[in-house]
């Protein structure tokens, strides 16, 4: 199961480093530059039941001392890890220090793969996260997850994609234009299943040289931004809660398209993208991309268009990669 902490920081660039270094190493990130932005945050997550292992707090925090947010944040979710950081150790008492290190102390400056470490020791000592996944495992939730495929020169592609196209659990299968060749979005009754099947079935088939394995997961939004997004018709539990069924679209072509967006700026791109109607399907993932998205017009120099014009441009969205669907049968 994929980790998620959050990051309570006023510094931008220990943000930014840390959590690509964390992403890196397998455990998604949520970030906050304040204590009072952490505390509602994580007022969002429990009424969304999202999980978070760790809450990492610097001390020093520009409105509300970093100690005193981790005692209101154990008041109200007494269930939460805490694991503090800090660059001046030097101005804290022992017994502070020794109060603090019953949950988990880090001095500055540290490198993503110590907080890791630091991290891993917190959720071991956790028995709540024993029942977590107990529960998780209980509940009958339909869960899907992307994969993307790189051949090799000397692959048989079309051996390749027949084995693929009529595998069991795969919704879609879609030959691609660029450095990935095909596009494959599973689904199963848990991600542990997707996860099976990347591992003993993809990724050993013969001439297959490279995957990349996204889960799809449901974003923590306002509720404000929800219920416009639901008073349209469009759930956000569609992806992951029914087989995905492609409209007629014979008439038009279709790209996939990975975003990378800021984190910060997620809350803000997510559901601009989700409500515009030249997009099929925007899907928000925990892998090394935040957003696919499945893009249709009349030429692909309309998606490309569109893609400059209306994504690009978005205030966090920081790469953009196209992936033009193409006919096997006209390779």
């Amino acid at each position: 199961m994929q980790k998620r902490i959050m990051l309570v920081d006023d510094e931008p660039s220990l943000r930014r480093s840390i959590s690509l270094g964390l992403n890196q190493n397998g455990i998604e990130v949520e970030l906050c530059e304040n204590g009072m932005n952490a505390l509602k945050k994580i007022d969002l997550f429990q009424r969304n039941e999202v999980f978070l292992d760790t809450i990492v707090i610097d001390i020093q925090l520009p409105d509300i001392d970093g100690i005193k947010l981790g005692k209101i944040i154990r008041a109200k979710y007494p269930e939460a890890a805490m694991l503090y950081i800090t660059g001046y150790a030097d101005k804290l008492d022992e017994m502070e220090i020794d109060d603090l290190k019953m949950d988990g102390l880090l001095e500055k400056p540290f490198d993503a793969d110590t907080l890791t470490q630091s991290i891993n020791q917190i959720i071991e000592k956790q028995t709540l996260q024993e029942a977590y996944q107990k529960k998780e495992k209980e509940e009958k939730v339909v869960t899907s997850a992307y994969m993307l495929l790189k051949l090799s020169d000397k692959a048989d592609f079309f051996n390749i994609y027949n084995k693929l196209y009529f595998m069991e659990n795969v919704l879609y299968c879609d030959a691609t234009r660029g450095d990935f060749d095909i596009f494959l979005l599973v689904q199963a009754n848990t991600m542990e299943e997707c996860k099976k099947m990347f591992n003993e079935n993809v990724k050993m088939i013969e001439g297959i040289e490279h995957v990349e394995f996204l889960p799809i997961a449901i974003p923590v939004l306002n509720d404000n931004i929800k219920e416009i997004i639901n008073s349209l018709g469009i759930l956000l539990s569609d992806e992951l809660e029914s087989v995905k069924t492609k409209n007629d679209y014979s008439q038009s072509v279709c790209s996939y398209v990975l975003v990378d967006v800021d984190k910060e700026k997620l809350e803000d791109i997510y559901p601009v993208l989700k409500l515009c109607e030249e997009i099929v399907y925007c899907d928000y993932t925990t892998g090394k991309y935040n957003l696919i998205l499945m893009v249709h017009a009349s030429q692909f120099d309309q998606i490309d268009k569109f893609i400059e014009n209306k994504i690009v441009n978005l205030d966090g969205v920081l790469k953009v990669k196209e992936y033009p669907i193409i006919n096997i049968y006209e390779m």
